[in-house]
């Protein structure tokens, strides 16, 4: 299925959903795992395991339910 058609989660590669996140988290200060999930049409276990490596990378700060913009070096 071409790009255009597609929802913007599936069938995307993994590392250009976790850019859409990142993003997200950049552009609205913290994201929910439900609302990911609902826009990018994935799994919340796809969402969980793309949060710990963003976080891992220190992109995103993982928090219960979601993640926050890492804190801006003082």
């Amino acid at each position: 299925m071409p790009a255009a058609q597609r929802t913007p989660g599936q069938g995307t590669p993994c590392e250009e959903r976790r850019e859409l996140i990142a993003g997200a988290v950049r552009a609205r200060g913290r994201v929910r795992v439900a609302d990911l999930v609902r826009e990018l049409g994935v799994s919340r276990m796809t969402i969980h395991r793309d949060l710990q490596h963003l976080d891992a990378q220190g992109r995103v700060r993982r928090i219960r339910s979601g993640a926050t913009a890492m804190p801006a070096a003082a």
